[in-house]
């Protein structure tokens, strides 16, 4: 969510590093890591800073290990010491409880970024991240702290969130969809996947959310959704096609064929059963087509 995703590092490496060929190996980002700290530490300059949080970044991103993911954000973390860095460690934060909800600071995080968004004036999103934290840590003493902040029309949060995507077409701009609706149902998905980690529902509400982000044109956040959705939420129905529709994006709105060589390439990797890899072929045969070139393809493969 715009406020939660302050288009963090991690969304700008995910669209120009993480497939990339020319992506440092695990020991040269190790090697690079372990000498931008050194500087920094030394230096506290905030060039250095920067270069080290992009590293990292890279480092999260690219590495499939939960574990390992987990110690590189903590030790990001662990370097957000002075007050301006406090928006980078929201970020890394976020980026922590989607990693291991389970874990320890996640609990902490939850609860401070539910401060955060109440005293942005988000009420309808700290409503549900204190509603998340109650349901999950009821022992915990900031508990009932939490139920004066939580909004009645929340209670029942599934018709809540109905309601949400409802509102969505009132009162439609030109394309179709209210822009400060959506943003708001963008918003209030994404507070109820990190809230509700192991809810069923809460990768089907990012599906729908990556797909109101594409509505408003908002292909950054799509894409940062559909990696939300591959990489944390892996047993869900859709994963596979948020992997897919990734790299179709990669290809068609952002115009990176390599860029979509790779996911592809990926997908039949890992999921060469799947219903869509006949698809998949098609579109890695036909990288960097027009859709006049595609529809020509299209008519000599049905011919076939």
């Amino acid at each position: 969510m715009r406020t939660f995703i302050i288009m963090s590092l991690f969304l700008s490496v995910l669209l120009s590093c993480k497939n990339s060929k020319e992506s440092a190996s695990s020991s040269e980002n190790d090697k690079k890591i372990a000498d931008l700290e050194k500087e920094y530490n030394t230096t506290k300059v905030d060039s250095t800073f920067n270069k080290l949080m992009q590293q990292l970044g890279q480092a999260v991103v690219s590495n499939d290990n939960m574990m390992e993911k987990e110690l590189l954000l903590s030790k990001a973390i662990s370097m957000c010491q002075k007050p301006e860095h406090e928006n980078m460690k929201e970020v890394l934060g976020t980026e922590l409880m989607k990693v291991n909800p389970k874990g320890g600071p996640a609990k902490d995080f939850l609860y401070t970024l539910a401060e955060k968004m109440l005293n942005r004036n988000k009420k309808e999103v700290a409503s549900i991240l204190f509603s998340g934290f109650k349901s999950r840590y009821a022992s915990d003493p900031r508990s009932k702290e939490c139920e004066k902040y939580i909004l009645t029309e929340q209670k029942d949060m599934n018709a809540y969130l109905h309601k949400s995507a409802e509102q969505v077409f009132e009162n439609p701009g030109e394309q179709g969809i209210n822009i400060e609706n959506t943003q708001k149902y963008i918003d209030v998905c994404e507070s109820f996947a990190l809230a509700f980690p192991y809810d069923p529902m809460a990768p089907e509400y990012l599906f729908r959310a990556a797909e109101m982000a594409r509505g408003m044109g908002s292909l950054p956040k799509m894409m940062s959704l559909y990696d939300w959705i591959y990489t944390y939420f892996p047993t869900y129905k859709k994963a596979n096609m948020a992997l897919f529709l990734k790299g179709f994006a990669m290809d068609t709105n952002f115009k990176r064929p390599e860029e979509a060589r790779k996911i592809y390439e990926k997908f039949l990797q890992k999921h060469p059963q799947d219903s869509l890899a006949k698809d998949v072929k098609f579109l890695l045969k036909n990288l960097g087509k027009s859709d006049a070139e595609l529809l020509k393809e299209i008519e000599k493969s049905k011919k076939n």
